[in-house]
C-alpha cells in the first residue's frame, strides 16, 4: 500500500533530523555554547539545521529511503502472514478424511504445487536481480504481485478444503422425517486375514489397505434432499393434519438445496483458479527471462491476472454467507 504524502513528509523530516551530520553539528555547537557561555553557536546551528532539514526532507534522498524501508517492511509482513497461512493449510490437509483423499490421489498435491510456485518466484527474483535495464520500483512491483498470488493460492486451497469437509459432514437425508429413531449403522465387516501354513506354524499376512472414500458428491447430496422432499410430500398426502408442518419442512430443504448449488458454483470457481496458477507463474518467468524484455507488457499481463484473481476472490467472498448457512443448516452425522 503506497504511503500517503503527509506521513511520508513526517518520516522524511524525522530522518533528516536524526542524520549523523545534523546530530554531530548540533553536539559541537552545544559544546561551544557551553564553553563560551554564549548561545550564538547553538542559535546559528538551529537556523542552519532548520533550512537543511527543510531542503533534505523534500528531496529525493530520504523519500526514496523511506519508501524502500516501507516496501521491505510490507514484504516481510506479507511473507510472515503467508507462512502462517501455509501452516494452517498444511494442518487442514493432514486431517481426516482430507489426508486419505490426498494419499489416494483424489486431490492434487496442493503443497507440492505451492512449493513449485514459490520456487518459480525465487527464480524470477534471481532473474530480476541481474537485469540492470529495470528500475527497483518495477522489480519490486513484479515480486509483490507474485507474492500476492502465492498468498491467494493458499487462500483458495483453504476454501477448497473447507468446502469438501463441510460436504463430507452433511447429514444424510434418511429417517429425518420419521418419528422412528434411525436404524443403527451396520458395522463394516472386518477384512479377513489370510493365513499361510508353513512348517506347522501360522503366519498372518497383513490385509491390503482399504481404499479411501470417494470425494463427497454434491449430486448425491442433492438427490438425498430431493428424495427427502418427495417423502415429505407423500406423508403430507397421507396425513393431512401434518400438511402445513411438512410444507414448512420442505421449504427448509429447498433452501438447503439452493445453498448446495451456490456452494458448488463457488467450489468450481476456486478449482478453476487453482488450476491456472502454475501456468501463470511459468509465463511470467519466461517473459522476465526473455532478452527482449518489455516491462510494460509484463505489467499489463500481470495486471490482467491479478484482476482475474481479485474477481474470483470477490465471487468466493460473496458466497461465503451461503457456506455459513450450509454449515448451520445441515448438521454433521
Amino acid at each position: 500500500m503506497p504511503i500517503d504524502k503527509r506521513t511520508l513528509l513526517k518520516k522524511s523530516i524525522a530522518k533528516a533530523l536524526q542524520s549523523p551530520g545534523n546530530l554531530v553539528g548540533g553536539a559541537v555547537c552545544l559544546a561551544a555554547s557551553a564553553v563560551m557561555w554564549n548561545p550564538l553557536p547553538l542559535i546559528l546551528w538551529g537556523l542552519a539545521a532548520t533550512g537543511w532539514v527543510s531542503l533534505s526532507a523534500t528531496g529525493d534522498r530520504y523519500i526514496k529511503q523511506i519508501e524502500d524501508e516501507e516496501r521491505r517492511g510490507e514484504q516481510a509482513k506479507a511473507e510472515k502472514d503467508r507462512e502462517v497461512l501455509r501452516q494452517q493449510v498444511e494442518a487442514m490437509l493432514g486431517e481426516s478424511p482430507v489426508a486419505q483423499w490426498g494419499r489416494a490421489g483424489l486431490l492434487p498435491d496442493y503443497l507440492a504445487s505451492y512449493r513449485r510456485l514459490a520456487e518459480i518466484r525465487g527464480r524470477v527474483t534471481q532473474v530480476l536481480a541481474g537485469r540492470s535495464d529495470l528500475d527497483e520500483v518495477t522489480k519490486a512491483g513484479i515480486l509483490q504481485q507474485l507474492g500476492y498470488m502465492l498468498t491467494t493460492y493458499l487462500s483458495f486451497v483453504r476454501e477448497r478444503v473447507s468446502y469438501l469437509q463441510i460436504l463430507a459432514n452433511i447429514r444424510p437425508a434418511t429417517d429425518a422425517f420419521s418419528d422412528q429413531p434411525p436404524a443403527p449403522a451396520t458395522p463394516a465387516p472386518q477384512p479377513q486375514v489370510p493365513v499361510i501354513r508353513r512348517d506347522s506354524r501360522l503366519q498372518a499376512v497383513r490385509p491390503f489397505p482399504q481404499p479411501a472414500a470417494a470425494l463427497p458428491s454434491v449430486e448425491k447430496r442433492l438427490a438425498e434432499v430431493d428424495a427427502k422432499c418427495q417423502a415429505l410430500k407423500e406423508l403430507a398426502q397421507k396425513e393431512p393434519a401434518t400438511a402445513k408442518t411438512r410444507e414448512w419442512h420442505i421449504g427448509i430443504l429447498e433452501k438447503q438445496r439452493e445453498l448446495l448449488l451456490e456452494c458448488q458454483k463457488r467450489d468450481q470457481m476456486v478449482v478453476a483458479q487453482l488450476g491456472a496458477f502454475t501456468d501463470v507463474f511459468e509465463v511470467i518467468l519466461g517473459r522476465v527471462s526473455a532478452s527482449q524484455f518489455s516491462a510494460t507488457e509484463v505489467a499489463s499481463y500481470m495486471g490482467a491476472v491479478v484482476e482475474q484473481i481479485v474477481e474470483t476472490e470477490r465471487f468466493v467472498d460473496s458466497l461465503r454467507p451461503a457456506m455459513d448457512q450450509l454449515v448451520g443448516g445441515m448438521g454433521p452425522v
